[in-house]
Formats: C-alpha cells, sequence, structure tokens
C-alpha cells in the first residue's frame, strides 16, 4: 500500500520535471522541426559535397602539377644535354685554338732538352762558360738531369779540370748512373795523374759497359800499346776492327798491333784489306815497308 503511493509520487515528480524542462527549452524544441532537420542534413551533404570536389580539383592540380613537373623536367633535360653539346664544342674549338700556344709555350722537359742541346753546341765551339750556364740552368729545373751532370764532367775535362771532372763522373758511379763516357773520363784523368793502373781498370770498364763501341775497344788497345804491351792490345784492336769493318782507322790499328806481333800472315791481310779501304800511299808505303820487313 505505501509503497504504491510512493511509486505514484516519484511519477509525479518525473512527469512535473519534464514538463518545467519542455517549458523553458520550448523556443528551442520548436525550431527541431522536421523541416529543419532535413536543411541540417543537405547542408551537410553540400559539405560533403564541397569537400569531396575540393578533394578532386586538388587531386587534378596535382596530377596537373606532375604532368607540368615532368614536362619540366623532360625540357630541362634536354635543355642541359644542348647546352652540354655546345659547351663541348666550344671545348673543342678552344683546345684547336689553344694548340698552336701551347708549341709556342715550352714545359720544362722541352726547356732543358734546350738547354742540353745549347749546352753541346756550346763545348763544341768551346764556348766553356756559356755552356756551364746552360748546364747549371738545366740542373735547377730538375736535379736528376743525368745528361747535365755527363755534360758538365766532359766540360770540366775538356777545360783539363780534373778535380771538378773527377767530382761530378764519381757522383755519376755512386749514383750509378755512370756509363762508358764516365768511365772513360776517369781513366783519362787517371793517366794525366800517372796513375795508370786506375787508367787499365776504368777503360776496361768503359769498354764493358758499351761492348758494341769500337772506339771503346780501340781506346783500350791503344792505351796497352802506349804500354808497350801489343799483346793485350791485340784482342781489343781486333775486337774494333770487326764492330766496325769498313773503318780504315780501326784496321790500322790492328794491322799495327799484329806487326809488333810479328804475325806475318795476319799483318798481310790485314794490309791487303786496309789498301781497298784508304787512299794515302805514302802511309801504304810505310806500313808495307813494316810487313816486309816481317816477312824478310
Amino acid at each position: 500500500m505505501y509503497v504504491s503511493w510512493i511509486a505514484y509520487g516519484v511519477a509525479i515528480i518525473a512527469l512535473g520535471v519534464t514538463l518545467f524542462l519542455i517549458a523553458r527549452h520550448w523556443k528551442e524544441i520548436r525550431l527541431l522541426d522536421p523541416q529543419s532537420i532535413k536543411e541540417e542534413r543537405q547542408k551537410q551533404e553540400r559539405e560533403k559535397l564541397i569537400t569531396r570536389r575540393f578533394e578532386r580539383v586538388s587531386a587534378e592540380q596535382l596530377a596537373a602539377l606532375h604532368r607540368f613537373g615532368r614536362t619540366l623536367a623532360r625540357k630541362t633535360k634536354e635543355s642541359y644535354k644542348r647546352t652540354e653539346e655546345r659547351l663541348q664544342s666550344f671545348d673543342n674549338l678552344y683546345k684547336k685554338v689553344k694548340s698552336p700556344f701551347s708549341a709556342m709555350a715550352p714545359s720544362q722537359r722541352e726547356r732543358i732538352k734546350t738547354l742540353l742541346t745549347e749546352a753541346r753546341s756550346l763545348i763544341r765551339d768551346l764556348k766553356w762558360a756559356d755552356a756551364e750556364r746552360r748546364l747549371l740552368e738545366a740542373l735547377a729545373l730538375d736535379q736528376r738531369q743525368i745528361d747535365a751532370y755527363r755534360l758538365l764532367g766532359t766540360l770540366y775535362l775538356r777545360q783539363k779540370l780534373y778535380p771538378q771532372a773527377r767530382e761530378t763522373f764519381e757522383f755519376l758511379v755512386k749514383t750509378r748512373k755512370a756509363d762508358d763516357a764516365t768511365y772513360a773520363g776517369l781513366a783519362e784523368i787517371a793517366k794525366a795523374e800517372g796513375n795508370f793502373q786506375i787508367a787499365e781498370a776504368m777503360l776496361q770498364k768503359a769498354a764493358d759497359a758499351s761492348p758494341r763501341q769500337p772506339h771503346r775497344q780501340a781506346e783500350l788497345a791503344a792505351f796497352f800499346l802506349e804500354r808497350g804491351n801489343a799483346a793485350k792490345a791485340w784482342p781489343h784492336a781486333k775486337r774494333a776492327s770487326e764492330l766496325e769493318p769498313g773503318s780504315a782507322k780501326y784496321l790500322e790499328q790492328s794491322l799495327e798491333t799484329v806487326i809488333l806481333l810479328g804475325d806475318r800472315k795476319e799483318a798481310r791481310a790485314r794490309y791487303n784489306r786496309l789498301r781497298l779501304l784508304s787512299e794515302d800511299p805514302a802511309r801504304f808505303q810505310v806500313l808495307k815497308d813494316k810487313v816486309e820487313a816481317i816477312e824478310g
């Protein structure tokens, strides 16, 4: 019984609260008619439509931008290629124009070559000071220029400046750049100083350093002939005449050597060969007398 009355009371209170709220917000509720709801829905649809349209336009613009970008990239690449080709053409033209000027401006190596050539010519003309300046200038450009050292040694040797010549030649020997001329120069210095043992050793090294050069063999033969040793001279004199059989000078040296050795058969054979190479009747007569003296 009491429970029923309580339930009725609660229902009445709830109804009263609902009516109060409706009365308070009646204006707002009145606006929520089906027509207004429809307009709101249409508004949302329009916004969605506009949004989709914007997105589509944006996509189309972006695609257009991509197409433009690809076109621009292609055109840029083509333009770059054309520019590169033009630059290459200019470069080739520049090289062609530049070549004559490059030839006119000698490189360091060409400058050294010119200095060495001038030095050789000046040495032949006995212009020692000028030749030395050229060689020192070449060494200032390249301190490893071996030909300059060799020419310097020859220059000092020609002037009989033996200390300077020896120093230069010994430097070449120590650096293992010595050639046959280096050893021949040291031999000449040793002979000038009366040291014939060293002179012989150096001449032998000169011959060994250039075994195909007949004048090195002839120098060694002449050294032994000067020392009165025809037996030692003969192999070198013979070798020189063999290396250059058309040389009357080497053949005559070998003839003089076999005459000293008393070899009549070899002397006659060499004398007959020499008559075909030389046209000096007076010299022939002297040699003929020597050959006949052996035979007699």
